[in-house]
């Protein structure tokens, strides 16, 4: 060393590119880094013109007239950055400040560190292309170890690190640069102080290291997306070993990525049922350059063969010879919109619901001897807003059904069966009913822990009445009780209306001054013979319905009438032929009791006024379903209260516990907080079961003969189906004739502005700001509910029941609520 840096640099071989392009795209046909040797024109005598007679500066960001600026790799277009590059010396000298002068002549941004720390740290923060490492026997730090801990960060392996060494190292005969390149380095440069020299290094490493680091960088990126690619991805050898699968691959033959590179494509594809012709010709495809394709059967890790759409492409680098072969394995799930978006690839719209009647749709199918046809549509079951994740998944499980092998649709049928139980994370012992007798003792342990109590479901074929005791003798009637056979005129001949959707509810209110629930009650029970179901006395239903009315609360809304209208909307659901058909006739009394006593006790406010008062029924239910927990513990303890009025007392245990424990479910149905997830349940498992009826339904079908009854009268699909009914009743005035809906809807606004008032009084959290009276807007509210919640669960009530009613009243009241808004945002004053 020791030599001053020239002002000029010298005369000897210069290497210049073979083309303006930085690419070498006009003179190298694309190929990077090829230069030719020259010597420079005597008159290149200055430092500009050496710059400029080398060539543009290949460190500017501003493209030459071939836009050099940009690098082709294959198809993708990449855009070079400014270089960043790094010197680390343990001092300034002659060589440095050369490096530092080619640097700054090529526009890099150059920076300089002296200990092995401020290296790191410096290269943490800028990511350099391009690092620079004086080995000249440095005492300040080993370059090895320094070279190390550079290659030890992560990303490290896009930059090139240049080892500067002795120019004698060369020269002798142990100068070998394999430690070095152990160490990590990518290459040597040998000590100049020329500054022609040193341009020249750092040109020569922009056009080689630099650019395919840069395309390394690139690489990551194609790799990224064939990790990410639905379709299976094998690239191999031109001897078909494998070097690389992504994860589609590995979930299709069940073989980890590393359990199966370095091995041939054959044992993939080692089948009795492959044919060695077969195999013969994809070779000879390939051996001739052109594409295979066609169905293979795939050995999977497990052992079974599953056929797959493949495509054989051979990669040829060089004309004539082979190097890659790369494998396309379609996913055995193909939508016609590849690029679509979630909803758009689901075989379902699920685009919020503007019209509230949907056409019935054609239904195939599921099999049939020429194999596995799917239907196209569910009824209107997955035509609706409800967007839950396991709705969501269960209409991608049933799109991919559409054009799967008939095994794989097979299995994809086994596993929606699973998604559509109720109970998803409940364990199941199939094994407990055939223990060993020496076992019985852990299967208690299971049973009783797991499982809590046993309940007894029966079907419609079974006897209605058993286990039941005897009916007691008849009772004489109390004078002090309505009577149906005593009622008045007026009451009777509203009652006999009672199993119409249109009956009057409020007008029985009217006429039996408050006291609707008792007359309507009586009448239901006797229409549905409750009497000889329960095995009870007249005079003990009459003293319940009367002990249980005389428990509503005098509120504007949740009152007996109410309680009334939920169980006349419950009946009349009842007699429809498909519930007629699945529910046997003690379903049909906890249907009714339920309706009857589901809001009994009702404060007048909600569960979320209660918790924010610490009032001391959410203290009691701990916050949780605190109304609804209410409503059915307070009614079995009026029931069980005494034997005059205890409907339940000639039930056996085992008939009472079940009546008990699905009255207390459907009571907890009616709580809005878990709405979307009982309806979602509710649709997953009944779009199948609907959805089998190819015909338009017919009551004789649905018999105990029928094979669709079977499926749908599960113990889990009948609690489904009583939580919909309830729900449906408990919120039927958006679907109830216009006059009885205005009238609801005028009640509930005012108990919802009561609590609204008192919440402020109190200084409480305003649960509902909507029902302030300052602001309040009845129509707006109506409209929100039927978008948020009625739509929806009508419509998949009306897909499973057949209620044209409904949604007839529904679509009726919507426009009106909606003209009212309009007339009231025009200040014109609404119509009564």
């Amino acid at each position: 060393m020791g030599c001053a840096p020239s002002l000029r640099p010298e005369r000897g071989a210069v290497l210049y590119r073979a083309g303006s392009n930085r690419s070498g795209s006009t003179a190298t046909r694309g190929l990077p880094g090829l230069f030719r040797a020259t010597d420079p024109p005597p008159e290149a005598t200055s430092e500009e013109e050496f710059s400029s007679r080398s060539g543009r500066r290949l460190g500017s960001d501003a493209p030459d007239q071939e836009g050099s600026s940009v690098v082709k790799f294959g198809p993708m277009c990449l855009n070079r950055q400014k270089i960043k590059a790094l010197l680390i010396f343990p001092k300034e000298d002659a060589q440095s400040d050369a490096l530092k002068w080619a640097a700054e002549k090529l526009q890099y941004e150059c920076s300089m560190v002296y200990d092995p720390e401020k290296a790191l740290e410096e290269y943490l923060n800028r990511r350099h292309h391009l690092i620079f490492v004086d080995s000249r026997q440095s005492r300040s730090y080993d370059p090895v170890a320094l070279c190390g801990s550079l290659r030890a960060i992560r990303g490290s392996q896009y930059t090139c690190i240049v080892a500067v060494v002795k120019r004698n190292t060369a020269d002798r005969e142990d100068g070998s640069i394999m430690p070095l390149i152990r160490a990590g380095f990518n290459r040597w440069l040998l000590e100049s102080c020329n500054l022609g020299f040193c341009l020249n290094e750092l040109i020569q490493l922009e056009h080689n290291e630099i650019v395919m680091q840069l395309k390394l960088r690139a690489a990551q990126a194609l790799f990224t997306a064939l990790d990410n690619c639905r379709d299976g991805i094998i690239i191999t050898s031109a001897n078909h070993d494998v070097q690389f699968l992504n994860r589609s691959s590995e979930k299709l033959l069940g073989f980890t990525a590393d359990e199966i590179i370095g091995k041939s494509t054959q044992e993939i594809y080692k089948s009795d049922s492959t044919k060695a012709d077969v195999i013969e010709n994809i070779n000879m495809q390939i051996m001739k350059g052109k594409e295979w394709e066609g169905k293979l059967l795939h050995k999977r890790k497990s052992g079974e063969n599953m056929p797959l759409w493949s495509r054989i492409s051979p990669v040829e680098i060089t004309t004539g010879f082979l190097d890659h072969i790369v494998y396309v394995k379609e996913y055995p799930y193909i939508f016609d919109k590849s690029l679509a978006s979630d909803s758009e690839m689901l075989p379902f719209s699920c685009a919020a619901v503007k019209t509230l009647r949907k056409a019935s749709c054609d239904v195939r199918s599921l099999c049939s001897e020429a194999g596995m046809n799917r239907r196209q549509s569910f009824a209107r079951f997955h035509a609706m807003t409800i967007e839950a994740p396991i709705t969501k998944v269960i209409n991608m499980l049933l799109a991919t059904q559409e054009n799967s092998p008939i095994f794989v649709a097979q299995a994809l049928d086994r596993a929606l069966e699973i998604l559509r139980s109720t109970e998803l994370y409940s364990p199941q012992f199939p094994g407990l009913q055939q223990v060993r007798a020496e076992d019985q003792i852990t299967s208690d342990l299971v049973t009783g822990l797991v499982t809590g109590q046993k309940t007894y479901r029966r079907f419609s074929h079974e006897v209605a009445f058993k286990g039941l005791s005897a009916p007691p003798t008849t009772m004489a009637t109390s004078a002090a009780l309505p009577n149906l056979t005593t009622a008045p005129i007026e009451v009777r001949n509203l009652l006999e209306k009672e199993a119409e959707w249109n009956f009057d509810i409020l007008l029985l209110e009217r006429i039996t001054e408050k006291r609707p629930l008792i007359w309507l009650g009586m009448a239901i029970f006797t229409r549905f013979n409750v009497y000889s179901t329960l095995g009870c006395d007249e005079k003990v239903i009459r003293n319940w319905l009367s002990l249980i009315e005389a428990n509503y609360h005098d509120n504007p809304y949740h009152n007996s009438t109410h309680a009334a209208d939920v169980l006349q909307a419950t009946a009349y659901f009842l007699q429809k032929p498909r519930l007629k058909a699945i529910f046997d006739p003690l379903d049909e009394v906890i249907s009714l009791v339920a309706a009857i006593v589901h809001d009994v006790d009702h404060p007048g406010k909600t569960s979320a006024f209660l918790c924010n008062s610490s009032n001391n029924l959410a203290i009691l239910y701990n916050d949780l379903s605190v109304l609804e927990s209410h409503h059915a513990a307070f009614a079995f303890k009026l029931t069980n209260s005494g034997e005059r009025v205890n409907i339940f007392q000639h039930l056996d245990r085992d008939n009472y516990r079940a009546v008990r424990q699905s009255i207390i479910d459907m009571v907890l149905a009616t709580e809005m907080t878990k709405h979307f997830e009982h309806i979602s349940k509710f649709v997953n498992v009944f779009a199948k079961s609907v959805a089998q009826d190819e015909e338009p339904f017919e009551q004789e079908k649905l018999g105990p003969e029928s094979s669709d009854l079977a499926a749908m009268s599960t113990p889990e699909n009948i609690i489904l189906v009583k939580r919909m009914l309830i729900k449906c009743a408990d919120v039927s005035n958006p679907a109830r004739p216009l006059h009885l809906c205005k009238e609801w809807a005028s009640r509930i606004a005012e108990e919802y502005c009561s609590q609204t008032d008192e919440e402020k009084t109190l200084g409480l959290p305003v649960v509902m700001p909507t029902f302030d009276r300052n602001t309040c807007s009845i129509p707006k509210s109506q409209i929100g509910f039927m978008d948020y919640f009625a739509n929806d669960m009508f419509d998949a009530w009306d897909a499973f029941g057949d209620f044209p009613e409904l949604i007839e009243h529904l679509k009726f009241n919507y426009q009106y609520w909606k003209e009212q808004e309009q007339l009231r945002d025009n200040k014109i004053p609404m119509q009564n």
